[in-house]
């Protein structure tokens, strides 16, 4: 998992980080419904990348999350 998604769930999320590992599904790492509708916006306001709420929770582990972060940072 990226440090930009490690600080975001983190500082921002206020997520356990012992329980950020890329095979962590989203529930395990303490994600709620606010948690994904709050990450939705901060990737749209940090790096100006449309992730709706449903991609969030359709990616299983956080380390399949990071990668479709990272792909949409990249265009493809």
């Amino acid at each position: 998992m990226t440090g930009d998604l490690t600080r975001i769930l983190t500082d921002d999320l206020k997520l356990p980080a012992d329980r950020l590992t890329d095979d962590a599904s989203l529930d395990h790492a303490g994600f709620d419904s606010l948690a994904v509708v709050e990450l939705s916006v901060l990737l749209t306001d940090r790096y100006g990348i449309d992730i709706s709420d449903s991609d969030i929770k359709n990616a299983a582990t956080l380390g399949r999350l990071d990668l479709l972060i990272t792909t949409k940072r990249n265009g493809r």
